[in-house]
């Protein structure tokens, strides 16, 4: 704790099948900080897993202590090329570079005893599979999924003795701001249909399964269940509804429907409103959300999901829903929870909030501007949602440029505001 700044730790190693041996090299590195131009090495505890092609342990779990700026370690018994399983655990907060293929990365997803690298390897896999549909997608080309990816998925959907929230932790697909990031030009066009057409295909291959491992995690509705256990079969339940709910059919919207309408409890009734919230059936989409209200009447909390999940909707129609949502009778500006579910909502809803035509640009300004009469603080964060705009293509740059130079023009604006839009323009 006496140095500043992550430490990065790039490994390595080496497999001699005569002698049995892995040689395991570990090299940490560090960017200077303010006040500190050279630092010391770091003790960094490294747990490692060192696992065979049955995905059985070759050898003890065990940490490397790194203690030098390099330092190699020599196992030994090591009967095949083993695929290494490294920082288990998070065993050191740093960060690891590490080269894995897809194919590494597909066999610890399914195979992987520490829940945490099973994880991570499934969240490295999926974004390398969505980010190879961006270029395709903004290339022309079809889009796929590679089969060792929905084998990987489907192993670890039917996984026997795993906790269910872990379990659903590793199903899930990487939201598109986590994905936006690791783009040097952010394409929303091509990253919301890679990430829809990811989703859709592992769906449609598992379908099966996914139903099964649903109907196996419903929970009886009466006594209502807290404990670790059913949590964590909710959430996976939960999972595998989002994945069904993306066929968009009338058989998953059934299901979807049927889960929406039954339920007595916050959980399930959000997650199936959420799935129908973006469904294409109009009417089935309209019976979720009047359902929910009923149930939420009289609960302002509640009614802030409400709001919420109409705003991060995908439907044609989700900007004219959210104005309508400003003008409805539980909806008030100078709520902030109910500002940020709907305003905030559309700001994070990386479809229409980025629509090329710059209509959600222009409908976030002119909240802004209300808001700033009411809660500058509010107002502020909201103002944030185009500080990113560097990070697009020029067409969306020059749409949110221009609205945050209107904002900074405003006269009467807040401190506030003003402060992040002008720090915005000025990068």
């Amino acid at each position: 704790y006496t140095q500043a700044g992550t430490p990065i730790v790039a490994a390595s190693s080496e497999y001699d099948a005569g002698s049995k041996q892995l040689k395991i090299h570990l090299e940490q590195s560090w960017k200077p900080s303010p006040g500190q131009p050279t630092k010391q090495p770091y003790h960094i505890p490294v747990k490692i897993g060192i696992l065979g092609s049955d995905g059985s342990e070759q050898v003890p779990e065990q940490v490397l202590e790194l203690k030098e700026e390099k330092q190699t370690f020599t196992i030994d018994g090591v009967k095949e090329k083993p695929i290494l399983s490294i920082l288990r655990g998070f065993s050191a907060p740093v960060k690891l570079q590490y080269e894995t293929s897809d194919e590494e990365l597909a066999f610890l997803m399914a195979n992987d005893q520490d829940s945490f690298n099973r994880w991570e390897a499934g969240q490295k896999l999926f974004t390398r599979t969505i980010l190879k549909n961006v270029e395709a997608h903004a290339k022309g080309q079809d889009l796929a999924v590679d089969q060792l990816v929905i084998d990987a998925v489907r192993k670890t959907l039917l996984a026997e003795g795993v906790d269910g929230s872990l379990l659903a932790y590793a199903l899930s697909l990487p939201t598109l701001g986590t994905l936006a990031e690791e783009m040097a030009v952010i394409n929303p066009d091509a990253l919301i249909a890679a990430h829809k057409f990811t989703k859709k295909t592992l769906a449609a291959a598992m379908r099966e399964d996914l139903e099964k491992v649903y109907q196996r995690n419903v929970l009886p509705q009466e006594p209502f269940r807290s404990d670790s256990e059913a949590v964590g079969m909710r959430r996976l339940k939960n999972t595998c509804l989002d994945y069904l709910s993306s066929l968009d059919d009338a058989e998953s919207r059934e299901l979807v429907l049927k889960q929406a309408l039954e339920s007595k409890w916050m959980t399930d009734l959000l997650a199936a409103t959420a799935c129908l919230s973006s469904s294409s059936d109009d009417a089935v989409h309209k019976k979720a959300i009047e359902n929910f209200y009923e149930k939420a009447k009289g609960n302002d909390l509640v009614l802030c999901k409400w709001f919420a999940v109409q705003a991060a909707s995908v439907r044609a129609d989700t900007l004219a829903r959210c104005t309508e949502l400003l003008s409805h009778p539980d909806f008030t500006l100078s709520n902030p929870n109910k500002c940020r579910s709907v305003v905030g909502g559309l700001a994070a809803n990386m479809q229409h909030f980025h629509n090329p035509d710059g209509s959600g640009y222009k409908w976030l300004a002119e909240r802004i501007v209300d808001i700033d009469k009411i809660n500058p603080q509010v107002s502020a964060r909201m103002t944030a949602a185009f500080s990113s705009f560097r990070r697009y293509d020029e067409k969306r740059q020059a749409l949110m440029k221009a609205e945050l130079e209107k904002l900074v023009a405003m006269e009467g604006l807040s401190k506030d505001a003003f402060e992040i839009a002008s720090r915005s323009l000025k990068g």
